[in-house]
């Protein structure tokens, strides 16, 4: 049955099915990949659009990092402790090669990282941040996972690993980061011309299901084309029912 597949026309149609096939299927992951890009678009701007709320009104010093915490206004008023600070090498902003600043700020309900922001190159120390009691604006972000490599010198570290520091900074520790997007004290506002500010990072979020159902309508016309083909594959090689034979007359009528 198959040899019919080697006759031009047939090989024409498979080669067009072919190409509608994998053009469904090409069509339909990217609009997979538009789905995921305006489901993490609204979450970002539903996060954003939050009012901004005292951290204590949010997380909970080791309470587990929800995923409605990405991206939350927030503002927390402390103390830095300067001499816990850190930065973490090799990060990248807009292009820029260079490192986090990251400084735990303690307050009456616990201690928070902050990650105060991005500054060129690797420096050995850390920036201080403003002296006395500061209040800070950002959003919160994750920890991150372990990074494995050769020791760093003091005062650097490979990542904001929140596992590891809460055994190594004073007080309970809140499992967010605090992306700062400023900071104001006594003597008002501070802002460090070395310091850029380092943006959200982009949130895990539900896929955009008017875009999610394109998609699957895409690969759904894929199988209807391989559907389609076989069809008129299997029709074409079926055999032609016999014409009825035509009634034997009588000899003795």
């Amino acid at each position: 049955m198959f040899r019919g597949l080697l006759t031009p026309r047939w090989v024409g149609l498979t080669i067009v099915m072919l190409i509608a096939v994998v053009a469904c299927v090409f069509l339909g992951l990217w609009q997979l990949g538009v789905a995921q890009d305006e489901g993490r678009k609204e979450a970002v701007s539903a996060a954003a659009a939050l009012p901004r709320a005292p951290l204590p009104e949010v997380a909970t010093p080791h309470s587990a990092f929800q995923a409605e915490f990405s991206n939350r206004p927030v503002s927390v008023t402390g103390t830095y402790a300067a001499e816990l600070g850190f930065v973490v090498p090799d990060r990248r902003l807009g292009g820029r090669v260079g490192s986090w600043v990251v400084t735990p700020l303690e307050t009456s309900a616990g201690t928070v990282a902050v990650l105060r922001g991005f500054v060129d190159g690797t420096p050995t120390t850390a920036p201080p941040p403003p002296a006395g009691t500061v209040t800070v604006l950002g959003t919160l972000g994750p920890g991150e996972s372990p990074r494995s490599g050769p020791p760093l010198p003091d005062g650097q570290r490979r990542g904001i690993d929140l596992a590891q520091l809460v055994n190594e900074w004073p007080g309970d520790l809140y499992n967010v980061v605090l992306l700062a997007s400023s900071e104001s004290g006594q003597a008002g506002a501070h802002a460090d011309p070395v310091l850029a500010r380092v943006p959200p990072p982009e949130a895990d979020a539900p896929l955009n299901l008017k875009n999610l159902a394109y998609a699957v309508q895409w690969w759904v016309f894929g199988l209807f084309a391989i559907w389609m083909w076989w069809k008129m594959f299997r029709a074409e090689q079926q055999p032609a029912d016999p014409e009825p034979a035509a009634p034997r007359e009588d000899a003795h009528a």
